[in-house]
């Protein structure tokens, strides 16, 4: 009896060496030709993907992980698996970014009327003891080593900040209160916004 002999496959003439590569490749130019289609379709596709990218998590090396949980992150995968949203999809996720974007104005208007009530603290080069909420910790390099740069409110929420490496400021955490002995140094504004520079602070 002779032995019957199972060819693989072809593929324009040509025998598929790696079924799973090939598989893979013709699955890769579906969805580019599903997305292209789409990018097309949508003139608006670029802020569909800027909002779907949210629905990403990603390590610290900037590597995709998974999708978050939620809306979001289901529509998030279901782009990444057919390349393209369906036309209620689509529909829903220019709902989220409008209701995102009025949101985000809403914020920015309040935070303006909050920004304009801020004003310079004492008078450059005056001695003073302020009390102060840590907002924020910027780390930075300088000829020196690393120095902070410190962000501080005051109960009306004036901006005051410091650079430098003083212990008792090193040793307070983002939330943390503190009362301080220190030397106005400068008046400055950045984005709009008044702020008092400090140097020398030592904790009371």
């Amino acid at each position: 009896m002779e032995a019957t002999i199972k060819q693989k496959p072809y593929q324009w003439g040509s025998i598929i060496e790696n079924e799973e590569a090939y598989r893979k490749a013709t699955h890769a130019r579906i969805l580019a030709n599903a997305n292209k289609t789409f990018c097309k379709t949508y003139e608006d596709f670029a802020d569909i993907e800027s909002f779907l990218a949210d629905g990403r998590i990603y390590d610290d090396e900037g590597n995709f992980k998974c999708y978050k949980e939620g809306f979001v992150g289901s529509l998030a995968s279901a782009y990444a698996t057919y390349g393209k949203l369906s036309e209620k999809q689509v529909l829903a996720v220019r709902k989220c970014i409008v209701d995102r974007n009025a949101r985000k104005a809403e914020w920015a208007s309040k935070q303006a009327l909050i920004d304009a009530k801020k004003q310079h603290i004492g008078t450059v080069g005056e001695k003073v003891t302020l009390t102060l909420t840590l907002k924020k910790v910027i780390n930075l390099n300088s000829h020196f080593g690393i120095i902070g740069l410190f962000i501080f409110e005051d109960a009306e929420q004036n901006v005051v900040i410091y650079k430098g490496n003083a212990s008792s400021i090193w040793e307070l955490a983002e939330g943390e209160t503190a009362t301080l002995k220190t030397s106005i140094k400068e008046h400055g504004v950045r984005n709009g916004v008044k702020q008092t520079l400090i140097q020398r602070p030592k904790a009371v």
